[in-house]
């Protein structure tokens, strides 16, 4: 009897063993499509938790007003906030360390932006890859006006694509990136852009793009009417892409004659002059 009791004992043990531990091989299946799923957030509000000690250093400062005038020029068209860099509000913007973004497997340092107005409120992210010193390295992914006029935007990353949807009072639009080798580069679903159109809020500034991509970038020699913070207006750039990036001399002309030449070498300036 000692040998049966015993025996069933040994049988019930096993047996609880075996309903609680899972078979191994689902386990590693569960684990390989976590880390083959594409990343995909979005970056819609900020997390005033993380948001670090106001930046006081003048180098630093001058130095994220550079990035963020040629951040807002990537929009192509003159950016709802284009006044944040008049006199009389540029001593308003305040910056701040945020958190860090992962892109496409690349962690990028981000800054929380701030202007408090007499009757508003302006708040924004952009993220900076400072491994890179070229034009490409930051995008503003996050901007919210609250005042008499509402303005905002938000970012949806997904995997290396980073889609930026602007929300102003007259209308709404899309603007796609992709964030490859630490940079954020125009991404492009026709081989052969050719367009010219005005700006909806203000119809005296026209735009206008042309010029090829291979592999959704821009490739070859481009003519592009966009706006310029610097010039307070709209200026004609033309000359080469490689990769997406501006390569080679480049002409900058705000009415007709070249105004400044920059040459580029894969995305850096190398050398400006003014003819």
């Amino acid at each position: 009897m000692n040998h049966i009791f015993y025996l069933s004992l040994l049988f019930q043990i096993i047996t609880c063993n075996y309903k609680t531990q899972k078979p191994s091989g689902l386990v590693n299946s569960e684990l390989n499509l976590n880390q083959n799923s594409t990343t995909e957030y979005l970056i819609n509000s900020v997390d005033k938790n993380l948001v670090g000690k106001k930046i006081v250093d003048t180098k630093k400062i001058k130095l994220l007003k550079e990035i963020l005038i040629s951040s807002y020029e990537r929009e192509f068209e003159r950016p709802y906030m284009w006044d944040i860099f008049v006199s009389s509000n540029d001593n308003l913007l305040e910056f701040y360390p945020y958190k860090k973004f992962r892109i496409n497997g690349i962690d990028i340092v981000s800054y929380y932006i701030k202007i408090k107005y007499e009757d508003g409120l302006y708040e924004s992210i952009i993220l900076i890859n400072e491994n890179l010193n070229i034009e490409y390295n930051a995008m503003i992914v996050y901007e919210k006006l609250d005042s008499e006029e509402k303005y905002s935007k938000q970012t949806k990353v997904s995997g290396d694509k980073v889609i930026l949807t602007f929300k102003k009072p007259t209308y709404t639009k899309n603007m796609v990136f992709q964030f490859t080798n630490g940079i954020f580069l125009d991404y492009f679903d026709v081989p052969n852009v050719n367009k010219k159109w005005k700006d909806k809020g203000i119809s005296s500034l026209e735009y206008q793009q042309k010029g090829k991509t291979k592999n959704h970038r821009k490739e070859g020699y481009w003519i592009e009417k966009k706006y310029s913070i610097k010039y307070n207006k709209t200026i004609i750039e033309d000359g080469n892409y490689k990769n997406g990036l501006k390569d080679g001399e480049w002409n900058y002309s705000p009415e007709g004659p070249v105004d400044m030449i920059k040459i580029f070498n894969n995305g850096k300036v190398i050398k400006v002059s003014y003819p």
